[in-house]
């Protein structure tokens, strides 16, 4: 399915990039686990707070949201996914909750992808 507003995904890119994550840290392992498991707490609370606010139609709210989220996801370098909550925060915006709800179902699936990969490597380090 492809949904405008979800330009810049890369499927070639990995939902979370360990190296590049490494990489923005200078590879300091301490901070990698406390931002993974913030991120690993927070988002879906994050994500749920923002499809509650989709489901009572507050536009504003959900904007604020997938702005946050946006920029949690940046943080822990998870490009196609912060790509997809930038998607979400424009789209509501411009008070189009459907098309940020349909960003949104998108958002939800790739971003359980992307703690799969991030509780693994935390299983690693």
């Amino acid at each position: 399915m492809e949904i405008a507003g979800a330009r810049g995904l890369d499927m070639s890119e990995p939902l979370f990039d360990k190296n590049r994550f490494l990489q923005s840290l200078a590879g300091d392992m301490e901070l990698a686990r406390e931002l993974l498991s913030a991120f690993l707490e927070d988002s879906p609370e994050r994500s749920d707070s923002l499809g509650e606010a989709l489901a009572q139609g507050d536009a504003d709210q959900a904007s604020k949201l997938a702005h946050s989220l946006k920029g949690m996801c940046g943080v822990v370098r998870s490009t196609e996914i912060a790509n997809l909550a930038l998607g979400m925060e424009e789209s509501a915006k411009a008070g189009d909750l459907e098309k940020t709800r349909a960003l949104h179902a998108l958002f939800l699936d790739k971003l359980k992808a992307a703690h799969s990969a991030m509780r693994l490597f935390l299983a690693r380090v």
